[in-house]
């Protein structure tokens, strides 16, 4: 993918710019959102006590996203982190090949989390909603199997991990009706139940630690 033309470049220069802005309101030992568009579309500025500061790039795929996080890192100083990217990876006609490399990339992310020492919650992305938009542009079985690559590397590495794939799941492979606007982008619906579920996962590592 890195050989092709990247039509978001000037989106992601104007993200790097209002990322920036935003971190000095955020401060450090907030919680960094950190992904491509669904991260983006993520309207909330704080989660539990954490203000958050939204490090979405609209159509970032896991090898481009790989670079920036331990830019993000250094600079944000987060608490905690949540990563939420591979939708952009299982695009039509992805092989399993292909996805031998996302994941390559994605545990690469992963141990910038863990150089830096900050706890990261994992979330898969969510299923394709059927006879949308932009539906025919992805694969339902390459999101599925990046699901469970994404699971297996985060399994005993990450704080936590929410399985949006089964969570916005109807049981036979794609999401729910009316969970995204037009087959993957997220409804106001969906969003609310994303955020419902990160305030129930941070509270909960809160506790934790608080307990320990």
């Amino acid at each position: 993918m890195t050989s092709q033309p990247n039509p978001f470049a000037p989106h992601w220069l104007i993200r790097d710019i209002v990322i920036g802005s935003h971190r000095s309101i955020v401060g450090p030992g907030g919680l960094l959102f950190v992904g491509d568009s669904l991260v983006e579309g993520f309207y909330w500025n704080r989660i539990s006590s954490l203000p958050v500061l939204n490090a979405g790039y609209s159509g970032i795929w896991t090898e481009a996203l790989e670079p920036r996080v331990p830019l993000l890192l250094k600079s944000a100083e987060p608490g905690i982190a949540v990563l939420l990217v591979g939708t952009n990876d299982a695009k039509k006609d992805c092989t399993e090949s292909t996805l031998d490399g996302v994941t390559e990339y994605f545990e690469t992310i992963i141990r910038h989390f863990e150089a830096a020492a900050v706890p990261v919650i994992v979330m898969t992305p969510p299923p394709i909603e059927r006879a949308k938009r932009l539906t025919g542009f992805y694969s339902a079985d390459a999101m599925a199997s990046l699901r469970g690559r994404i699971v297996q590397i985060a399994e005993g590495r990450a704080a936590a991990i929410v399985d949006l794939h089964t969570a916005f799941g109807d049981g036979e492979g794609a999401a729910r009706e009316g969970l995204t606007t037009d087959g993957v982008h997220l409804s106001a619906m969906a969003y609310r139940e994303l955020h419902d579920v990160l305030e129930k996962t941070v509270a909960s590592m809160a506790m934790r630690k608080g307990q320990s």
